[in-house]
């Protein structure tokens, strides 16, 4: 009895040794493929119809979504400001003309446009083109 008991008792040690071990490094494989998560960039995109101009403020406010606030940009001291794809000031720029540019955001409640392209009339959308079948 004594002869079958201590060979089990010793592969039972042994292979319990293993199955913990590969358990582990199955674990720590796991912690070493999960992705870092992406840092938010500071800056975005943004576009509307104006709403109102502020040139002593040095503010462009465009209309909030619905039930959110005015979106309000103050004009960064580099900013590349552009009407009808020619370079201008803020003094040109009127309220109900449209624009389009990148912001970036500076806390939670300021924001500072970087690039501002703005437009007399509504920009007409880009259509995809259509692919036609060749027979």
């Amino acid at each position: 009895m004594k002869n079958i008991f201590i060979p089990l008792l010793s592969a039972a040690i042994v292979l319990g040794g293993l199955f913990t071990e590969t358990s582990t490094f199955a674990d720590d494989k796991k912690e070493n493929t999960e992705k870092p998560a992406k840092e938010k960039s500071a800056f975005f995109p943004f576009r509307g119809m104006i709403k109102s101009v502020d040139a002593k403020k040095g503010t462009i406010t465009l209309p909030g979504a619905k039930g959110k606030p005015d979106r309000v940009f103050a004009l960064s001291k580099e900013v590349k400001l552009t009407l009808d794809g020619e370079k201008s000031n803020i003094k040109d720029i009127k309220a109900k003309m449209w624009v389009g540019g990148r912001a970036k955001r500076l806390s939670s409640k300021s924001v500072e446009a970087v690039t501002v392209n703005v437009k007399t009339k509504k920009p007409e959308r880009k259509k995809k083109p259509t692919e036609k079948k060749e027979k």
